[in-house]
């Protein structure tokens, strides 16, 4: 067998593998099932300014991409984004958030506003950048 590479994989293989998951973890009595989300804030015309997605997965909401659109920036959009994810990780039952974010971007203290907390920093990226793993209790 060969493995393949996909640069964009298509919505029915990215569900055969969460489908799987979640096959697995039933199997060993958990109840809490893998599914991915997202939040999008448009234009009147449809073009994306801002959004959020991630996974929810065990009891966690995962944040995989946050973004604003530059000129949308401090306007709000990206707390009220991080806002709808917190409240949809209440309501399916989630114990934490978490988010990585690399020290370039800058919003480190954008985040740890909102609660997080940083679990810890890995370093050896290029350029000598560093990501940082927080949490957030919900």
């Amino acid at each position: 067998m060969e493995i393949e590479f996909t640069a964009h994989p298509t919505s029915e293989d990215l569900e055969k593998l969460t489908n799987s998951i979640n096959y697995e973890a039933a199997i060993r009595g958990v109840t809490s099932k893998a599914s991915p989300y997202a939040f999008f804030i448009r234009e009147e015309d449809g073009e994306i300014i801002a959004g959020a997605n991630g996974s929810l997965i065990y009891g966690t909401i995962y944040i995989d991409q946050l973004w604003v659109n530059p000129a949308y920036r401090n306007q709000g959009y990206g707390l009220a984004l991080m806002e709808k994810v917190h409240t949809l990780g209440i309501e399916m039952g989630c114990a934490m958030a978490t988010v990585c974010t690399m020290d370039f971007q800058e919003v480190k203290h954008f985040y740890e506003k909102l609660g997080y907390l940083c679990d810890f920093e890995r370093q050896g990226y290029s350029q000598d950048a560093v990501c940082y793993f927080m949490k957030k209790n919900l």
